[in-house]
């Protein structure tokens, strides 16, 4: 007979360095953004097959959180579809009203602007070869001449590309099937979603365990107010922007106020390109019509009502802000305009967003000290925010 072997001792584990750790950490990191790249690349080919319906899908989806407080305050009264047919009543009277105020000054704003661009690019070119011109005459008369070309050069640039792509826009915009989609098809599919909203919450929790059920109602409630708030909060911001700019610029005399005023609160959701859009071409129209002392005052504006709009409006409107820093919304928007054009750079922050509540959600994080991450920049000096290393 064989002997009975001795019970195999259980070696304990070796505790794992500091470099170890990190080191599996940042390959779990690695291994999550590459299934993530692939899922998105296969979800982005996806969306490119059937690009016009998913954006008529995420057209109705943010249409749909735009109008869901009134009904939702209204359906406290009345029945679901009265609500939603009593809202959409009064949005269409107000967007009626709006069109016929606005819509005919803002064509007629850029048709003057792309038949008076070549005599700005003109005016600029001649103030900067001004030889009283005492902001630049102290330069060589060689820069001086080179510094006139730049206008011309940006010009041509402009009509070759930019204009060209503005006119076409609004004939698309314009167009009478465009039109009918926006207002008909994207206002029934929303209707759709606001009525089948409790089905569809039902079934998506009644296919998961009830364990899961609680932390997917926290995801969605999260999701919906995070991108709820950002699409009212933005439109709210963006107008209030865009209405101060306008009656700025009117009073001032600057030309085409009424242009700059909608193009900047448009694109106010994009970071400094609101008030660049604004600055820009408001202050050299200025100066060409009016003369540098208004062009100063007209900047010295500008300033104002963006420090009125980031320290008074917005923290008040945009309450609930997708918690994305500027790099990640430029980051956003640039690869949604890169993959699906104009309406991809609309849509791109709001999914980013999303995006960002659902790895708050689903990945777990451990807190990290800023002693531990040692960045090498802070917002502080590093004398203040990163002890001082030991001397070995």
């Amino acid at each position: 007979m064989n002997p009975a072997r001795p019970p195999e001792t259980v070696r304990p584990r070796r505790p794992m360095s500091r470099l170890e750790r990190r080191v599996t950490l940042w390959l779990k990191v690695l291994a999550l953004i590459a299934v993530a790249i692939y899922l998105v690349v296969g979800v982005l080919q996806f969306l490119g097959a059937v690009r016009a319906t998913a954006f008529l899908f995420v057209g109705a989806l943010f249409f749909a959180y735009l109008v869901f407080p009134l009904v939702r305050r209204l359906n406290e009264r009345l029945p679901l579809v009265w609500s939603i047919l009593l809202v959409y009543a009064i949005l269409a009277i107000a967007g009626l009203a709006i069109a016929q105020i606005l819509v005919p000054a803002l064509v007629n704003d850029v048709q003057n602007a792309i038949k008076n661009f070549p005599a700005i690019v003109t005016k600029v070119s001649a103030i900067i070869q001004d030889p009283n011109n005492r902001f630049i005459r102290w330069l060589p008369i060689d820069e001086r001449l080179y510094l006139a070309t730049i206008p011309q050069q940006i010009g041509a640039y402009v009509q070759t590309n930019a204009l060209d792509t503005a006119q076409k826009t609004l004939a698309v915009v314009l167009s009478t099937v465009s039109i009918v989609v926006t207002v008909i098809v994207i206002p029934v599919l929303a209707a759709y979603m606001m009525l089948d909203a409790a089905e569809i919450n039902e079934g998506v929790l009644g296919m998961l365990k009830p364990k899961y059920r609680a932390v997917t109602e926290d995801i969605i409630a999260d999701l919906d107010k995070v991108v709820g708030g950002f699409i009212r909060g933005q439109l709210i911001d963006g107008s209030i922007l865009g209405f101060m700019l306008t009656v700025m610029l009117f009073a001032t005399g600057v030309p085409y106020a009424l242009l700059i005023g909608v193009v900047s609160g448009a694109l106010n959701f994009i970071p400094y390109a609101g008030a660049i859009i604004a600055f820009v071409p408001a202050v050299v129209l200025a100066l060409i019509y009016h003369g540098p002392t208004n062009a100063a005052i007209v900047a010295a504006l500008i300033f104002v009502i963006h420090q009125i709009d980031g320290n008074f409006v917005a923290p008040r409107v945009l309450k609930d802000n997708v918690g994305l820093s500027p790099f990640w919304i430029v980051l956003a928007i640039l690869t949604g305009s890169e993959l699906f054009g104009l309406a991809g750079t609309f849509i791109a922050v709001p999914l980013a967003a999303m995006i960002k509540v659902l790895i708050a959600r689903l990945v777990p994080r451990q807190p990290v000290s800023q002693a531990e991450a040692a960045p090498a920049l802070t917002d502080a000096p590093l004398t203040r925010t990163r002890p001082p290393r030991r001397r070995t």
